[in-house]
């Protein structure tokens, strides 16, 4: 799952920086258990390997 969402306290206030976004993102099911699989993913998706909490 990824979620990518607009900061609009960044944009509305303070520093104003129009724009300003950030992704969260979690791994479930085997993605998230298995190395391998989670390795295979994201070379397969183009994005190379991601550091994770996952264990």
């Amino acid at each position: 799952m990824v979620v990518e969402a607009e900061h609009l306290c960044v944009t509305l206030r303070g520093v104003q920086a129009v724009g300003a976004t950030t992704i969260t993102s979690t791994l479930l099911g085997n993605l998230r258990e298995d190395v391998r699989s989670r390795a295979e993913f994201f070379t397969l998706a183009g994005v190379g390997a991601r550091r994770t909490g996952a264990p």
